[in-house]
């Protein structure tokens, strides 16, 4: 290891100094410089030979003294209110944990209906839909939603005799929680608002589940089928049901009234839209209470993942940085000549051929359609339809991905621990060939039954 560990640092380096040596398609020493520096940073991320908050911290380090960025679009992660909810929502998912009733309340459910490989699986996607309704923050969802699933897994004889299973089935449903959110417009209330602010088009949940919902279901059902196919001789040794669960449920005082806090949160948080009191402020005065009554102390604050943020902070800066130095704009230029004349199946090829190029650099959802979606809405004007257009660069960005920086909400799971990088890959590349097929033949059929093409 002590040679393997060298040589693999430098083989990461010469990748970026040929972009620094060469710097194509006319990037100045600048620009050719921060490009080098992402690429750089990325191999160390996939391939662990440097650390990963180290590898973050030193591309933060390269934006702010090189790219001349703004600070502001550096830090964008930690100055928003996303950062706040996922730190409480680390600790309210660990209070959860804490009190106990995730075991007593939910594992006899799912002992009860998750029994073979297949139910499981179903059970993941029922679990995230029903979901969306009660906690609106994709981020805070899957993190309860991981809490609950991990703590049902620990108790299966099958999953403590294969140790390489519960990873397995933790991949499972947080990918299967990623499609989900695509059903709904308000299935992932950051990302699908972000991408209708982006487009200029103002969508309602009713047009968005006319557009979307009956192929993303059908895409879902292909996508769940093959996660089946892939993992199939992993799954075989999964067995559901707790063994020697009670029929009849019983709480001490003290759960009675952990549960009752934890639903008066959740219920609060479900009816935002009424009371207009912010997610984030719903669960910091629920992570408060916790304290209060006990149910967190201290030491939890460890459940924080403090890595975890500082790999944020760098996938989420990546975007506004190329945009400020010009990278991304020398990048997307290079797809403009391959655009048709008109609207048609082949520019639909070309829309998600590019959408996923850049996805494939840039990482992060939001960012890549920070930078995507303005240039082909602006390429597109008077061409393309503007509504398939923009769900098109969508179903690109967030129905692949390969690696846990593709998306926040693996992010999110892979940073816990729950699984690692070769899961996703052995399920992103073939995922990748059946969203572009699903994109053409599921969700431009449909459109062309609604009269949108």
């Amino acid at each position: 290891m002590t040679v393997k560990k060298p040589l693999s640092l430098l083989l990461t380096l010469l990748p970026p100094l040929l972009i620094l040596l060469l710097r194509p398609f006319g990037m100045d020493w600048l620009q050719g410089g921060i490009l080098a520096a992402l690429i750089l940073t990325i191999f160390w991320w996939v391939s662990g030979v440097v650390e990963r908050t180290l590898a973050s911290s030193f591309l933060l380090l390269v934006f702010l003294l090189f790219s001349g960025a703004p600070v502001r679009s550096i830090f964008t992660f930690p100055l928003s209110e996303n950062f706040l909810m996922i730190v409480f929502s680390f600790l309210f998912s660990q209070g959860i944990s804490n009190s106990g009733l995730t075991g007593k309340l939910l594992q006899p459910l799912l002992g009860r209906f998750a029994r073979t490989p297949l139910r499981l699986l179903l059970s993941m996607v029922l679990s995230a839909f029903v979901m969306i309704f009660i906690i609106p923050q994709p981020f805070s969802r899957i993190i309860i939603l991981s809490s609950i699933y991990a703590s049902y897994f620990d108790t299966l004889e099958c999953v403590q005799r294969e140790k390489a299973l519960k990873p397995i089935l933790m991949a499972a449903l947080f990918i299967l929680s990623v499609l989900t959110n695509m059903l709904l417009l308000r299935g992932d209330i950051i990302l699908n608002n972000a991408l209708l602010t982006m487009g200029g088009i103002s969508m309602s949940e009713g047009a968005w589940m006319r557009y979307m919902t009956v192929p993303t279901a059908a895409f879902l059902s292909l996508a769940t089928a093959l996660f089946y196919l892939l993992f199939r001789k992993e799954l075989t040794q999964y067995s559901g049901g707790v063994a020697g669960q009670q029929e009849t449920l019983s709480l001490t005082s003290w759960e009675k009234k952990y549960l009752i806090l934890i639903l008066a949160v959740v219920v609060f948080w479900a009816v935002e839209d009424l009371h207009g009191v912010s997610g984030t402020v719903t669960v910091a005065v629920g992570t408060a209470l916790m304290f209060a009554v006990g149910l967190l102390r201290l030491p939890d604050c460890k459940s924080v993942n403090v890595k975890l943020l500082v790999f944020l902070t760098a996938a989420f800066a990546i975007g506004g940085v190329l945009k400020a130095c010009g990278v991304a704009d020398i990048l997307f230029s290079r797809f403009m000549v391959l655009f048709p004349s008109s609207f048609s199946w082949r520019y639909a090829v070309v829309v998600l051929l590019t959408a996923m190029l850049l996805h494939m650099v840039l990482g992060s959802n939001v960012t890549t359609m920070s930078v995507v979606v303005p240039g082909l809405m602006t390429i597109g004007a008077g061409v393309a339809p503007p509504v398939p257009l923009l769900l098109l660069i969508y179903i690109a960005v967030c129905g692949h991905f390969l690696l846990p920086f593709h998306h926040v909400v693996l992010l999110l799971g892979e940073g816990k621990g729950y699984y690692g990088s070769k899961h996703l890959a052995r399920f992103g590349i073939p995922l990748t060939a059946l969203m572009f097929l699903s994109a053409l033949l599921l969700y431009m059929g449909w459109w062309s039954a609604l009269s949108l093409l």
